[in-house]
């Protein structure tokens, strides 16, 4: 495997996130414009937070931790072995999903009272139940595009993978506009399953021009058992930091009246650079690792794991301090339309710097935890999101409560209970990291990030347009962050450069 190639994938990675996040906020405009926000769309969306927080522990990583490692240990022994293991775990995972959805579908109403029990009075129950059994067949669909996923990434495609998910958006899209007139909400849970339709269909046609060929079997293959137990950490894993934000909004249901809306607007453009690069990280170097390590190459495996932490480490200081520079205008642009306000914006933006403080915390775990599944340990980074959350917790109480600091406070906490969790990682690894090395990419990135911040407040100042100001700020903070990263030859800066220009 090229040494550069985690580098081009992420890049690949990334550059496909982004065209279907671009869509995803389109998709997001074009529901507010066309049901608002009503009884109806709360029906709709706690529907579709069901189905979407399992594709989220499903999609974002944990089931390529868990599948990735085995199959390449199976791929070494042979073609025919990873293909027999990949097709029995392909049946018994299908199976395990059809079971959770009809079970799901046949206790729809249950789980509504559980996570919407104000539906009752609010006579939207009934929606939501009807709404729960349309969409939640979505996991199987999302289920199986993980699944191909992962293949399609043990092969070095990224791109497809990651921009399938455009499709559901498109699909949101079309619904919303065209069959809302015949079917009201309805129409957004028909564009959640012909999106995942059309998803399923693109990476199978995509597959198949592969030479992945896939099928049912029935027969226990000797490591399905294996696969199974590994999932259950690394599922929890992941589970733990959804839950995170669950913890975050009950504590803000104390709060001023708005507070859960402000975590939740600010924590979703916290989101994006989060979206666009670490889980792109994350994937691309947990196939690369898994890879090293079945082949005993540990140098490759060390060297790859140090540059993904410089890597996060160059993309992740930036985009926090881009997000506390620009913050406020990025909502303004945003959000800051109708019965959204000026003061609406300013507690936003404190969510927003309170989430921004934690990137390159959050962003640093993915390397880490990348490492420990290539090696088959499943527990050291489920153990440290528990100890990130209990951290998180405590100091959700004490910024948030005592030293009311309101959401600011909370979405501190939230970084605080990162950045534990990537320090309770360090701790326990024993992996070979070049401290000096890393030290001197901080060092480096942040003396680029603080010219970059000085020239965008600058631009910024001189403007009057909103439009320009973000959008001439962001071209112009990128401008002088590579051009000082360049001038300071700083080595992550110069391997991504040099790895694109080989490809181009």
């Amino acid at each position: 495997m090229k040494r550069d190639r985690f580098v081009l994938n992420t890049a690949v990675f990334s550059a496909a996130t982004f065209i279907s996040r671009i869509l995803g906020y389109i998709r997001d405009a074009v529901i507010a414009f066309i049901f608002g926000a009503n009884p109806l769309t709360d029906a709709f969306f706690v529907a579709w937070r069901l189905p979407n927080t399992l594709r989220q522990l499903i999609g974002e990583g944990s089931f390529n931790a868990v599948f990735i490692p085995i199959y390449t240990e199976e791929k070494k022994i042979s073609e025919e072995s990873a293909n027999r293991y990949a097709s029995s775990l392909f049946t018994y995972y299908t199976l395990l999903i059809s079971l959770i959805t009809v079970f799901v579908i046949l206790f729809a109403d249950f789980f509504v009272r559980i996570i919407a029990p104000g539906f009752v009075e609010k006579g939207n129950f009934e929606e939501a139940v009807n709404l729960v059994r349309m969409v939640f067949p979505y996991l199987i669909l999302v289920g199986w595009v993980s699944f191909f996923m992962a293949l399609l990434n043990m092969r070095d495609r990224f791109f497809i993978p990651a921009v399938s998910p455009a499709l559901l958006n498109l699909s949101f899209i079309i619904s919303a506009l065209f069959l809302s007139q015949y079917y009201g909400i309805y129409a957004l849970a028909i564009g959640a399953i012909s999106g995942g339709i059309l998803q399923v269909l693109l990476q199978i046609l995509f597959a198949y021009r592969e030479g992945i060929r896939l099928g049912f079997s029935f027969r226990f293959h000797q490591r399905i058992k294996e696969t199974f137990k590994r999932m259950i950490p690394a599922f929890s894993s992941f589970g733990v930091s959804q839950f995170a934000f669950v913890i975050d909004t009950v504590i803000a249901s104390f709060l001023v009246g708005g507070s859960v809306s402000y975590l939740y607007y600010g924590n979703r453009i916290f989101q994006l650079p989060l979206g666009l690069f670490a889980i792109g990280l994350g994937n691309a170097l947990l196939v690369s690792l898994s890879r090293y390590f079945s082949e005993k190459d540990m140098d490759g495996f060390y060297r790859d794991l140090n540059n993904g932490i410089k890597l996060a480490i160059f993309i992740s200081i930036p985009a926090t301090v881009g997000m506390i520079v620009l913050g406020k205008e990025i909502i303004q642009l945003l959000l800051m339309r109708g019965e959204f306000r000026e003061s609406d914006t300013l507690m936003t933006y404190y969510a927003l710097v309170g989430y921004s403080i934690g990137l390159t915390g959050y962003a640093l775990t993915r390397p880490f935890k990348s490492a420990f599944f290539a090696v088959g340990d499943m527990k050291t980074p489920l153990n440290s999101t528990v100890f990130g959350l209990g951290v998180s917790i405590i100091f959700a109480v004490l910024l948030g409560f005592l030293m009311k600091w309101g959401v600011f406070g909370l979405a501190t906490a939230s970084s605080i209970g990162g950045m534990a969790g990537l320090f309770y990682l360090y701790k326990r690894s024993d992996f070979k990291i070049n401290r000096n090395d890393i030290v001197i990419t901080m060092i480096k990135v942040v003396t680029s990030s603080l010219f970059m911040a000085f020239a965008v407040y600058i631009f910024k100042e001189a403007v009057p347009s909103i439009i320009i100001q973000v959008f001439g700020g962001v071209l112009v903070g990128i401008v002088v962050y590579f051009l000082s990263s360049y001038i300071l030859r700083e080595s992550s800066f110069i391997f991504f450069i040099k790895t694109i220009g080989k490809k181009l």
